[in-house]
Order: C-alpha cells, then sequence, then structure tokens
C-alpha cells in the first residue's frame, strides 16, 4: 500500500511541475519566436534601405555629371573632383550591398564599375583649357541603374 501512496505522490508532484513550467516554457518559445521575427525585419529593413541609397548614390553621379557637361567655366577641377567622389560614394555604397544581400551582388557591383566608368569617362573628355566638358555617354551606367533597380523591386517582396 505503501507503494501505491509514493505513485501518487510523485505522479501529483510531477503534474505540479509541469503545470508551473508550461506557462514559462510558452512564453520563452514565444519571446524567442518574436525576437528571429524581428531579426528578419531588421535585416530586411537595412537591406532595402542600402538598395534606396545606392540609387540615391547613382542618381547623384548621374546629376552631377550631366550639369557639369552643361557648365563652362573655372570652377572646373571642383566639379571633377565631386563627380569622383560621387562615383566613390556608388561603389561603397555597392559594395555594402553586395554585402548585406549575396544576390543582389552582381547587379550591385555591376552598377558599381559603370559609374566608375562613368566618371572616368567625363573626366577624361574634358577639355581642361576651355573648362569644357562634352555630354558623355549615359547608356551603360542608365542600363545598370535599371537592371540593379529591376533586380531589387523583384526580389523585395521574397
Amino acid at each position: 500500500m505503501t507503494d501505491v501512496s509514493i505513485y501518487v505522490a510523485l505522479i501529483t508532484g510531477a503534474t505540479g511541475a509541469i503545470g508551473a513550467a508550461t506557462p514559462q516554457i510558452a512564453t520563452v518559445w514565444r519571446d524567442s519566436h518574436q525576437a528571429r521575427l524581428d531579426r528578419q525585419e531588421r535585416g530586411e529593413n537595412a537591406r532595402q534601405q542600402a538598395y534606396v541609397e545606392l540609387l540615391g548614390a547613382a542618381a547623384d553621379l548621374r546629376t552631377r555629371v550631366a550639369n557639369t557637361a552643361m557648365y563652362v567655366g573655372s570652377e572646373m577641377p571642383t566639379r571633377l573632383t565631386e563627380i569622383r567622389s560621387s562615383a566613390a560614394d556608388v561603389q561603397v555604397r555597392a559594395a555594402k550591398v553586395a554585402f548585406l544581400a549575396t544576390d543582389l551582388a552582381g547587379p550591385a557591383q555591376t552598377l558599381g564599375s559603370a559609374a566608375t566608368e562613368l566618371a572616368a569617362a567625363a573626366i577624361e573628355n574634358t577639355d581642361m583649357a576651355n573648362n569644357v566638358m562634352p555630354s558623355p555617354d549615359f547608356a551603360s551606367f542608365n542600363a545598370a541603374v535599371e537592371a540593379f533597380r529591376n533586380t531589387a523591386i523583384a526580389r523585395a517582396g521574397e
């Protein structure tokens, strides 16, 4: 008879312990699940922000080059320096995208290379004696921007 009372006591104690632990286990599971979702959301937000920053830097470079092509004046060296800086900014932001989103590394690096080529061509073709830059060919650069934009938008919903 004592054997039965020991089993009853053990089962009663175990049931009480399990009943007391169940809410804590559920809370820990819910909190860890929510933390994982929050990390995923922060990562997605960081990637999307990097995409927007890269496209903004590319637009800035294109605008600087186009504005400089319309400019005639003594500030040409300063403007060319700004074009070089803008191209470098596109390169850095393309690298950031490549680190954050490996599936967009190719289009981002292509855009970075196109930015460098655009800046180099614009600077190389500038007539420093007359402070004049002929209008550069934006076709390759525009194609790289469009390819990156389309790929980023397509992947944003995934």
